[in-house]
């Protein structure tokens, strides 16, 4: 497959949307009163922000797929790229992992943690489902060697992964794996993002990711994202009329989280939003600048806001001082605010890597050694 040199504006509206969604959920989630919270038009809310994670993680595989196809020979060999690249992805599991300390320091954490402590800090989020799938990705780049086998490859344990989750879930597998090996599977130790059946966003992202270059590339763009509203809707209308079949052949499960029902369904709304976020851009020529940036940003925010909203052991945060007191209202005002903050931070930190790249590696060395040291050095 030839190598494609432009940007793709949809794949980065399909981001930036769900960063702005995501900002929303998750500053309404912890500022709202249970007053509010208690309204019908919340349960819509849930309804739709549960849209918001899988169409984070498939952007997050589609946007992987495009830049891996593009520069494919880079990063199907050892050398800088790939190194570069998965250290990448191991900074992000440690920082998933530093942001659910209990406390920044090493020795208490040795010392003074209870199982709870322990169990809550293993739990797995967004950022380690993300990094593992692709750090896989990648090792699977270098031995399947083509990117038609990728995305087959990539293409079948998504619908592996969607048939098994329900099993997977209703499994003990903490009681036969280690405690941070098993958060990676199910909700046993209530991992929010767990990579059954989440990593079928990212990895079915991938696969959309070629098949839409390879459209591309027979210059049938217009007509692949028509069929993928199609394809879309035909997966909604199945998962539909599934959903009212009385016969399940699984065991008990979470229904909204792991129901192949409702990740198909999930996917259906994915093809149909990246179809009209693809038809948006040609229409009505959106300006790229802050959708790219914020796009390219999206992991960057999404560990920057956590921090803002829900704080982290070095501080406390917006949840601390305002949570569940606030009316829609008010609530909307700090969700303003924190997204005009993000943008203003993410643009200035997107400016610094591209412009002032010494400088942005010097302040990344500074910043972790200095939490390295503090956290290492820190009394109990």
């Amino acid at each position: 497959m030839p190598t494609v040199k432009q940007r793709h504006l949809f794949i980065d509206l399909l981001r930036f949307t769900a960063v702005i969604v995501m900002l929303q959920g998750h500053t309404f989630d912890a500022l709202l009163s249970p007053s509010v919270k208690q309204a019908s038009f919340f349960y819509i809310h849930d309804f739709f922000h549960g849209f918001v994670a899988p169409m984070f993680l498939f952007a997050s595989g589609v946007a992987f797929g495009v830049s891996t196809i593009k520069k494919w020979d880079a990063h199907m060999h050892p050398g800088r790229a790939v190194a570069k690249r998965l250290g990448r992805f191991i900074g992000l599991i440690i920082i998933g992992y530093a942001l659910h300390l209990p406390f920044f320091s090493l020795p208490k954490i040795l010392h003074n943690s209870t199982p709870q402590d322990v169990a809550a800090m293993l739990q797995v989020d967004a950022l380690h489902c993300i990094a593992v799938t692709l750090l896989s990705v990648q090792l699977g780049v270098m031995i399947l060697r083509t990117p038609k086998r990728l995305a087959v490859a990539a293409g079948a344990l998504t619908a592996a992964i969607v048939v098994a989750a329900p099993v997977v879930w209703s499994l003990p597998i903490a009681q036969y794996l280690p405690l941070w090996a098993a958060s990676y599977l199910n909700a046993d130790n209530h991992s929010w993002f767990p990579l059954i059946p989440y990593s079928a966003f990212v990895l079915g992202g991938i696969t959309y990711a070629y098949l839409f270059l390879r459209s591309k590339e027979r210059r049938q763009t217009t007509r692949f994202m028509q069929r993928g509203v199609v394809a879309g809707m035909g997966a909604i209308a199945l998962a539909v009329l599934s959903s009212n079949i009385p016969v399940s052949i699984y065991p008990p499960n979470d229904f909204w989280r792991v129901s192949p029902v409702v990740v198909t369904a999930r996917f259906g709304f994915l093809l149909v939003a990246a179809s009209t976020l693809f038809f948006a851009e040609e229409i009505i020529h959106i300006p790229a600048k802050l959708p790219a940036v914020m796009g390219s940003e999206s992991l960057f925010i999404y560990i920057v806001h956590l921090v803002i909203v829900y704080g982290s052991v070095l501080n406390n945060g917006l949840q601390h001082y305002y949570g569940e007191r606030l009316s829609f209202w008010q609530a909307m005002g700090v969700f303003i605010i924190v997204f005009a903050a993000m943008s203003v931070l993410a643009y200035g930190w997107h400016t610094l890597k591209t412009k002032f790249k010494g400088w942005a590696l010097f302040a990344r060395i500074a910043i972790v050694w200095l939490l390295v040291f503090y956290f290492i050095s820190r009394p109990y």
